[in-house]
């Protein structure tokens, strides 16, 4: 809640394409840290953990559902909000979709694994994801620094 505050002043410091770019850069890379989360693990790492991707999704959920509107004309603003929460719906069935996909492949499909595997086979998706995410940064590559700049008053 505390980042809804300090988005606009981000987002006018630094601009959507930065913003974007380097906020799914470290989101991939926080799902990646989570294979350090094994047994004994610090419970206070899990916490941490948590915080930072919680942190890092609400940035990238709110520069991506402003960034939609805000060079839209109001007449076709609400238009543009709802085709962007559908696509929002549908990049997260999606990314619910594939994870399943990689937690089966490495965890052995039918072939249930014992402790260890489970772990690896977790593991192994985790990494796998958090590539895959910042692999998917470059299309914030496409952003011109001045978009979105009628919303965050960023220059460049």
């Amino acid at each position: 809640m505390s980042l809804k505050m300090l988005m606009p002043r981000i987002l006018n410091t630094f601009g959507y394409r930065r913003v974007l770019l380097a906020n799914t850069v470290a989101i991939g890379i926080v799902t990646m840290l989570f294979v350090t989360v094994s047994h004994g693990v610090s419970p206070w790492l899990i916490v941490a953990l948590a915080f930072i991707l919680g942190f890092g999704s609400s940035m990238q959920f709110t520069s991506m559902n402003t960034l939609v509107i805000a060079d839209l004309p109001d007449a076709e603003a609400s238009s543009g909000s709802s085709i962007s929460s559908t696509v929002q719906q549908m990049s997260m069935s999606f990314g619910v979709a594939v994870s399943s996909l990689l937690a089966g492949l490495y965890l052995g499909g039918d072939h249930r694994p014992g402790p260890e595997g489970m772990i690896s086979g977790i593991h192994w998706t985790l990494l796998t994801l958090g590539f895959m995410t910042i692999a998917a940064s470059f299309i914030f590559r496409l952003l011109r620094p001045g978009d979105g700049a009628s919303v965050s008053q960023h220059t460049d």
